[in-house]
């Protein structure tokens, strides 16, 4: 999620407490028969969501120090290939294999092969499917078939260090180590988010849920004309669907 995100749920929280805290400044007189709705249950229903962001907060350095690394570990791979593809070009390489060569390192780039044919009816808005075969894991594999192909031609010999297949090799294993500690850092961020979500957006029991219902009491309590629903009705809950 992104910090403006981020930022509206602890907007939310904090409208939450002010929502209890004005609540329990009405005494007595704020006595709701559901147990939720009760100021001790408000009170542990904030400090469980505030945990669960805690969790996310906790979660997030790692995985974005994870993924800050794959992603410059795989940022070398495109402009890496081209030069490759030029020094196999260079280097004298059958046509038959430079043509595998151009094949590979276009989807190393993403690119098409040929222009799509725009089928849209005239007046539509355009839809092209993307073809686009950049994940890391298609990454990956498409520079060990690289690899595989440049190892495989003894023509294949470069003065330049990072163009050898020893260096290229290298960068595969590197890529496939950056992508698993991505992948691993990013399932506790994961299970966190959803926790907290879950907490926040449930319905009927989430905390946005909880602070409706305590509005409506509130309302049919002192009336929409009453000081104490003044008080309250400004304090706004934005609901999502899990």
């Amino acid at each position: 999620m992104s910090s403006k995100v981020e930022s509206g749920i602890n907007t939310c929280v904090g409208h939450f407490d002010l929502l209890t805290d004005i609540c329990e400044s009405f005494g007595s007189q704020y006595s709701p028969v559901p147990e939720n709705l009760r100021i001790s249950a408000l009170r542990l229903q904030s400090t469980k969501v505030k945990q669960s962001i805690a969790a996310v907060d906790s979660a997030l350095p790692v995985f974005a120090t994870a993924e800050g690394a794959r992603k410059d570990k795989f940022s070398l791979l495109s402009p890496l290939a081209t030069r490759v593809q030029a020094a196999a070009t260079v280097l004298g390489l059958p046509d038959a294999v430079l043509t595998l060569i151009k094949e590979t390192v276009r989807k190393i780039r993403g690119e098409r092969a040929h222009k799509p044919v725009d089928s849209t009816p005239e007046g539509e808005p355009k839809k092209h499917i993307s073809v686009s075969q950049t994940s890391f894991n298609e990454q990956i594999e498409h520079l060990s078939r690289l690899i595989a192909l440049v190892e495989s031609q003894p023509a294949y010999a470069p003065t330049e260090t990072e163009l050898s297949v020893t260096s290229l090799t290298a960068l595969r294993d590197a890529m496939r180590t950056t992508h698993q500690a991505a992948v691993v850092a990013e399932i506790p961020l994961t299970a966190a988010r959803h926790e907290r979500n879950r907490l926040l957006y449930a319905p009927k029991t989430g905390m946005m849920a909880t602070g409706l219902a305590v509005k409506e009491y509130v309302k049919a309590v002192f009336g929409t004309s009453s000081q104490q629903y003044r008080e309250v009705r400004p304090i706004s809950f934005k609901n999502q669907k899990l």
